[in-house]
């Protein structure tokens, strides 16, 4: 997944680290962040329960983060910051049951579109929109097309002997992960909105704040759908929590404290750290080689991302 943004930097060590070093701190956290899928899918959890525990596992953390922070949000900021919560669960909810259809690497690269979506709500709010925003669409379409192998110029590709292909669906599993995108982009929207409207609000704080929204939207989903039930709650819990930690905790606030201090052209191609690592991982640990025309088409859809998202 892409990263979370929040208010400033704060005054916490881990974000004055990742203002004063950049490069390095974005480094980090993509790195922190690309390994979300294997974590999720090695835990064997169901969608709304590796979704819970990502906010279980990591409030005591950003609940002591935040207090370090000393900013109490107004009533509003905080109910805006709960919502975006519930609906950056919803973004997991979709995103993680992308994973297996889509496999963990191109299941990462597709959120991405959130753009996209980004640039639709902004056009709907009378907001100006790029031209070169709506130049790389029909390239980000095409990548999706590709990645869901509706169109494969190299056929069936290649694929060894004894190795897992990149997903058991790769159709459903883009139409999942564009759900994920979706609920980012009105993530972004609303987190963003926070921020301008309060520089008072710290980035530990707001995470603190929709980690609370998270857990219990996720919750609602896990007893909706009886996945809290064993085996979820079984041996799994061991990566669950390094996910917490990894992706709530140091992933997304390295990087948000890093990309506004790099050039625009040095924090897009970081972006593409994130999907790169997690496509190392998913051929390491799962066996999972995507075919020739799915790499391409990653290449083509977050093309069409880095031109869109150029300031």
């Amino acid at each position: 997944m892409a990263a979370s943004p929040t208010a400033g930097s704060g005054g916490s060590a881990p974000l004055a680290f990742a203002t004063r070093h950049p490069r390095l701190g974005a480094a980090l956290g993509a790195l922190a962040i690309s390994q979300s899928s294997p974590l999720a899918k090695l835990s064997g959890a169901s969608p709304a329960v590796v979704t819970l525990f990502r906010g279980v596992f990591a409030l005591p953390l950003l609940v002591l983060l935040a207090r370090r922070e000393g900013h109490a949000p107004s009533r509003r900021d905080r109910g805006l910051a709960l919502f975006a919560g519930g609906l950056f669960a919803l973004d997991l909810q979709c995103f993680h049951i992308s994973i297996p259809l889509l496999g963990v690497a191109l299941a990462t690269v597709v959120p991405n579109a959130q753009v996209f979506i980004v640039g639709l709500f902004a056009a709907l709010a009378g907001e100006r929109t790029p031209g070169r925003a709506l130049a790389a669409i029909p390239f980000a379409l095409l990548g999706l097309l590709m990645l869901a192998r509706v169109v494969d110029p190299f056929g069936d590709g290649v694929v060894g002997s004894g190795v897992v292909a990149a997903g058991s669906d790769p159709a459903l599993g883009v139409l999942w992960a564009l759900g994920a995108a979706t609920f980012y982009g009105l993530y972004l929207v609303i987190t963003r909105r926070i921020s301008t409207a309060s520089s008072a609000v710290g980035p530990f704080t707001m995470l603190r704040d929709s980690a609370i929204g998270m857990i219990g939207t996720s919750l609602v989903l896990a007893l909706l759908t009886g996945s809290l039930l064993p085996p979820d709650l079984g041996p799994g819990l061991g990566w669950l929590l390094l996910l917490a930690l990894m992706s709530q905790v140091l992933g997304y606030p390295l990087i948000n404290a890093s990309i506004p201090h790099l050039p625009s052209v040095v924090g897009s191609v970081l972006l593409f750290v994130q999907p790169l690592m997690t496509l190392v991982a998913g051929v390491v640990i799962f066996g999972e080689i995507p075919t020739p025309g799915q790499l391409v088409g990653a290449l083509v859809l977050f093309g069409g991302v880095l031109v869109a998202a150029r300031k």
